[in-house]
């Protein structure tokens, strides 16, 4: 045993208006591991010792993501060339991008409930650790199907990252500032994705494609090395383990939940045709594909901090419905214009409306986390967001077989447009039903 002695830093008991008691643990283990202290929060309670603790587990965490997120981004411009070196039909360009998103839908609502019975260190750490081992993988592939085992199992290394980074950070953020904190993740996540893109295709071009996996795992494996080192442990405490299934049937959460799947039409025929159509239509190189792939991304990445700001603010119903608007226009517009000055500018609207629009929605699963359970009400949001990875590309795949490329685009805009209107009917109703979230500013959700 490591531990012998655990020294209670500070044990608050707050009684909120229905008399109930809310525990906030902070423990520290007088063992000579540096990442033995473990957080145990109740999500209703926060108080400045907290808040000062947290700075460091939240740095990491950025600093994780971020690398994660930059080895992730490397394969997107990429995925196109498998298929055509395997003489893949284009359906596989789709399907291979759905691969990614199956096993986020099997694992990610587990994974979710797990971290918040046992904890979010190892699951953020052995996910990196399997992205590490999945990246070489992409060196040896003998067919199109082994390839689609190893988006698959790359799904798995993304299901134990992503929804548990986020709910960790929804174990520290302070109270009224769901949205800034999330923001700062979701930049860090956005900046290393939208990175990826650019150097997978210069490293490609310029040193082949066996390197650009290389340098993929060498991305994974240094956050790997931060988290196992670094990175304490943050645990929960409920009197009830939480359910997957409250979150689903929560009436706000439903509305945010229909908002994220509907929002991954457009966003999957960016993220997986933009390099088809490039390449047919506009004549790009990978290295521009990934620019402007970069361009989208970054934009989200660096709006995500004022987004999230504002989402403690304003109406993040508001928000939702004005980046989805740019999002539409922005994507049909893909269809009509192919100087790269003019899709630069296109590309920087998209992910400007992404940002407003997901910073708004991930701050209100925050706020509804704490009551629910972040694991659960971050696990229902990725989980939602994987069924959109897995559907709009298969439905794409078709449609560029059956129509061409410009019919992705065009349908994609029309239903992010017009899923609006049932988007507000469940806003109305869970005002109706649950009433509105609390907030930090002087509007209401």
């Amino acid at each position: 045993m490591y531990c012998h002695v655990i020294r209670i830093l500070k044990l608050f008991t707050v009684i909120d208006g229905s008399n109930s008691a809310k525990h906030f643990i902070i423990s520290d283990c007088n063992c000579p591991k540096k990442n033995s202290m473990i957080i145990m929060r109740h999500d209703h309670t926060m108080y400045s010792m907290a808040e000062t603790l947290s700075r460091g587990p939240f740095f990491i965490l950025l600093v994780a993501v971020f690398l994660g997120m930059l080895g992730l981004g490397i394969v997107l411009p990429l995925l196109p060339i498998f298929v055509n070196d395997f003489g893949a039909s284009g359906f596989w360009v789709g399907a291979l991008f759905a691969g990614y998103g199956l096993s986020r839908i099997l694992l990610t609502p587990t994974i979710g409930s797990l971290s918040d019975r046992y904890g979010r260190k190892w699951f953020i750490t052995g996910g990196l650790g399997l992205y590490t081992l999945v990246s070489i993988w992409y060196i040896f592939p003998g067919s199109i199907y082994e390839l689609f085992v190893i988006r698959f199992v790359h799904g798995i290394a993304s299901a134990m990252i992503s929804s548990v980074s986020m709910s960790y950070v929804g174990d520290l953020t302070p109270k009224g500032q769901e949205g800034a904190y999330q923001g700062k993740l979701s930049n860090a996540f956005y900046l290393g994705l939208g990175c990826g893109p650019i150097i997978g295709g210069v490293v490609n071009h310029a040193l082949g494609l066996d390197q650009v996996f290389i340098l993929m795992a060498v991305m994974a494996f240094i956050p790997f090395l931060l988290c196992i080192k670094f990175l304490p442990e943050s645990k929960p405490v409920f009197r009830t383990q939480p359910r997957i299934m409250t979150a689903f049937m929560h009436p706000r959460m439903q509305a945010v939940l229909f908002f994220r799947f509907m929002n991954t039409f457009a966003y999957s025929a960016f993220m997986v045709f933009i390099p088809v159509l490039a390449a047919t239509q506009y004549g790009y190189s990978t290295t521009l594909v990934g620019v402007v792939i970069a361009i989208e991304v970054l934009s989200m990445a660096m709006m995500q901090r004022y987004a999230g700001k504002m989402a403690d603010r304003y109406k993040r119903s508001y928000m939702i419905v004005v980046g989805t608007i740019l999002v539409s226009f922005g994507t049909i517009a893909l269809v009509f214009v192919k100087l790269l000055p003019v899709v630069a500018v296109v590309a920087l609207m998209i992910g400007i409306g992404n940002a407003i629009a997901i910073s708004a929605g991930t701050t209100v699963v925050a706020l509804d986390g704490r009551e629910l359970g972040q694991g659960v009400a971050m696990g229902a949001f990725n989980t939602v967001m994987s069924i959109g990875i897995v559907v709009p590309p298969l439905i794409y795949g078709v449609v560029l077989t059956a129509w061409g490329v410009d019919s992705i685009f065009l349908l994609a805009g029309i239903i992010s447009l017009v899923t609006l209107i049932p988007f507000w009917w469940l806003v109305v109703r869970s005002r109706k039903l649950v009433g509105p979230l609390p907030h930090a500013g002087a509007h209401k959700t």
